[in-house]
This record gives C-alpha cells, structure tokens and sequence, in this order.
C-alpha cells in the first residue's frame, strides 16, 4: 500500500511539474506575442524626416504638462525629495486631455521623469519612482490612453539628468548608460507609438560624448522609427536632433522668417519653476494671459514652430480652474491658419551621427569645436584668431563610409535674455575636403551663406573618409565663431 501511495505521489508530481512547464511556457508565448504586439505598434513604415517635420509642424498647439515631484515641494535638481507625499487621489488624464481639446490643442508632453530622477512609471532600474509610492499607478499609461482617446499625438520627456540615481557628469560608466538606455526602452516599448521624445540635462549638464549621443539616438530609431527627438540643448539647431526648441523663460524665440522647424515652451502661470506650486492657482506671470498666449502663438504658427503651452496639474493630479477657464478661452480665439504654406524643404539633415574622436585647428581651443563646454549659462564656443582661412580637421577615429552632411552651428547666447543664436563669427564662405589618412585630401564642397545667425549644413557627395577639414574662408566679422560640430550620413544605417 505504501508502494502505490508512493508511485501515485511520484506519478502527482510529474503531472503537476508538466502543467507548470505548460503554463509557465504558455505565459511566455503570450509574453512574446505581446512583445511581438508591442513592436508592431511601435513600428510602422519609415517616413522621411520632411515628412516628419511636416506632420509635426502642422499640429501647431500642444500641452507641455509639467508633473512631477517638483510638484509636491522638491527643489529644482534636489536628489531623494521623500516620495511618500505623492498620492494624487483625483488625477484624471482625461480631464488634461479635454482641457487640451477644448482649447484646439494636438499633442501634449509629459515630463515622465525630470531631473530629480522620480519616475512616473513602474521603472525596473529604481525604487524612486510612482510605484514605490501611496498612489502606485502608473501615470504615463493613464496619459498616453488618456490623450490619443482624444485623438492627440504622444510626446514624452526624459530628463538624462538623474541626481537621485546619480547619472551624473564625470560620473557616467557603463552601468550608468546601460541605466539609461534601459529607462528609455521602458518608455518607447511600453507605451505605443510616440511621436516625440524630449530630452533634456543631457547636452548642457554633461555634453553629448560623455553620455554617447550616437548610441542613444540609434536606440530611438530602432525602437521608434518615426519618432521625432529633441534635446533641450538650448542651441538653435537641429544639432544631435530633429526638431529645436526655444526656451521660452529664456526669451528665446524663433526669428521673423524663421522656416526651421522647431518648438517653443512657454509658462504662463505661476508655480515651481515650471512646475505647480502654491502661487498656481490664482497667479499668471505678471503681464501675461490669454492675449499674450494668442500673440505668441500666432506668431510661433507663422515661424513654423509649434508652440506648447505649460500647463501644470495640481498635487491631486487635475489642473486647476485657471487652466481650464484660459484654455477654453483660447479655443473660442484661436483658429489654425489653414492657408499657412506647407512647411518648407529642411534640406539635408544628419540622421546618423559618426562620433567625432577629437578636432584640432589652426588656431584657438579645438577641444570646444565637438564637446559642450558650459557652465551654468556661460557657452564656450571656438573663436579663430584674425587671420584667414583658418583649418578645422575633425578625425572620425576611422575610416566611416557614405559621410555626406557636416553642421556648423552658431554662436549662441544664454544669458542675459533673450537667449539667442547670433550672427557674429558666422561662417559666410567654406570649403570641407575629404582624406583617409590625414595626408591627402579631395574637395567635397564649396559654399556661401549670407550673413545672418542661422546655422550652416553643408552637404556633399557619400564619401568614405576618417578625416574632413573644414577649410573657413570668410566670417562676419574679424574672427569665425562656432558653437559646435556635427558629422554623419542624411539616411539611416
């Protein structure tokens, strides 16, 4: 008897240990079909940048929600603000969303993660994130279903930038990136399509080489084909990006004429430093409100530059009254201009960065030519001695093929406002040249630029080459001045 108790035990076990391989093999399958799904609905058909460019621009008016820990008291940049405050029992997307709606509005942008490094989703890199507080439910999920309900486009911001989980600069190693690169796969699989993704603490808290910016935008694309990308560098340019933005509390605005296509944020109620504070609910920036909105948004549409609106929700995660009345107030106002031209041809656009290994010239700091060098508001840019041509030789490191466009952008001023790019030191006639091996160079181009402060892309035959030279034969003025360099290919790898 014992014997058949203990065969019909062991018989039991095998049973059970089958069901569970089944199940447990059963819940993969279904775990990558649905990764399988995910993909499918982040993937779609290649369009090209213009397209891109054109399809954003032409949704004119978007919500930039602002909402974060900052929200509930932590100071701008502050590591380990305690979390367990956060427990918005009212919020409502929907509601975000209709205030949008209501006031003609086409996309918003949430700040998924800014630079005190708390997490709006349930983040496997960290504890610091909404998960780990009262409230637990994810906010990016209930926003992107909240607003594309709506029909609004999806954009979300991420800020490289992470005090709590010191991704810091001088402190970046491959446990740091790999950090990185996981939180943004978490956001660009997780959650459908988007269409554009903010980055922000990156280039002016740390440059692009120490973070690589190749590695990153190559990451986006493959998880995001069309997805536009912007880092808030403070440039204004399309450098290491597809779309710049001006940072309306700057006082950076697009330039009459201005055809680039870009976007500007702008605060009009109090709070934070963007974000909700107690003054939000009754205090708009002195000598702002709904005209000052109609008049900047007007003149953004006519610039080809999307304008996005800072609307901060309160510590129950809804927008306060004043929100709700001025945006309902602006949609009674405010039309689109269907007769504005389609957006005009961007020209050639690096799509694939080839990182710059190092730079020297003929004369002044070659080291500021191809890493940001910043402190605080202060840029320091290359600036040539007197004396012309002067040579730039950017070195790839290798032998890279099909090169064809090099981006000089322009001087550039942060402080004081208006923070702008500026005309003086702009190149206004160059040459680039192309070599294997330092020693014998081809002429790739030959071009003019009349003076002003727009930046300069000059695009030449796909060549294989290690080393470009720049060669400068006029600036406006006595001496060039650039901000930054960039090399690469206008297609995709």
């Amino acid at each position: 008897m014992q014997k058949i108790n203990r065969i019909l035990f062991q018989v039991t076990v095998v049973l059970f240990s089958m069901l569970f391989i089944t199940c447990k093999d059963a819940k993969k399958e279904t775990t990558s079909v649905a990764n399988d799904e995910v993909k499918k609905t982040n993937t779609v058909i290649n369009k090209s940048p213009q397209q891109l460019k054109e399809e954003f621009i032409d949704k004119r008016f978007g919500m930039f929600i602002c909402y974060n820990i900052m929200s509930y008291g932590a100071e701008w940049g502050e590591a380990n603000y305690p979390i367990e405050s956060f427990n918005p029992q009212k919020l409502d997307c929907n509601q975000w969303a209709e205030a949008a709606v209501s006031a003609g509005m086409k996309f918003g942008l949430l700040t998924t993660k800014h630079h005190e490094g708390f997490a709006l989703w349930d983040t496997k890199y960290s504890d610091y994130d909404v998960a780990s507080t009262p409230y637990k439910k994810d906010i990016v999920r209930q926003y992107v279903d909240a607003f594309r309900a709506k029909g609004l486009g999806v954009g979300l911001y991420y800020s490289i930038w992470d005090s709590t989980n010191d991704v810091e600069k001088d402190r970046i190693d491959e446990e740091k990136l790999g950090f990185i690169k996981g939180q943004i796969t978490e956001l660009l699989t997780n959650y459908g399509k988007v269409d554009y993704f903010v980055m922000d603490g990156w280039f002016w808290r740390m440059g692009h080489k120490e973070v690589p910016y190749h590695e990153i935008r190559a990451l986006i694309r493959e998880l995001q084909p069309d997805c536009l990308i912007t880092d808030h560098t403070h440039l204004q340019a399309p450098y290491h990006m597809d779309i710049p933005y001006f940072e309306g509390p700057f006082g950076a605005y697009p330039a009459e004429g201005n055809t680039m296509a870009s976007a500007l944020g702008h605060c009009s109620v109090k709070g934070n430093g963007w974000f909700w504070n107690e003054k939000t609910p009754n205090g708009l920036i002195k000598g702002d409100g709904v005209e000052t909105i109609l008049k900047k948004l007007n003149d953004c549409e006519d610039r080809y530059c999307n304008f996005m609106l800072n609307c901060m929700p309160n510590r129950d995660g809804l927008l306060d009254p004043i929100y709700i009345n001025m945006l309902a107030e602006i949609g009674s106002k405010w039309k689109p201009n269907l007769s504005r031209a389609s957006l005009p041809n961007q020209g050639p656009q690096i799509i694939t960065t080839a990182p710059i290994q190092s730079v020297s010239a003929s004369s002044g700091k070659s080291e500021n030519l191809y890493d940001a060098k910043q402190v605080k508001t202060d840029h320091f840019h290359w600036e040539s001695d007197t004396n012309f041509p002067q040579n730039i030789v950017i070195d790839l490191g290798e032998v890279v093929s099909d090169i064809d466009v090099l981006t000089v952008v322009p001087n550039h001023r942060c402080k004081p406002a208006p923070e702008t790019a500026l005309a003086e030191g702009n190149i206004t006639f160059a040459k680039v040249y192309g070599s294997k091996d330092n020693k014998s160079y081809q002429e790739l181009a030959t071009q003019k630029w009349e003076v002003n402060s727009k930046y300069r892309t000059i695009a030449f035959p796909k060549s294989d080459v290690r080393y470009l030279k720049l060669e400068i034969l006029e600036a406006n003025g006595d001496k060039a001045i650039v901000a930054e360099l960039e090399v690469g290919k206008s297609l995709m790898d």
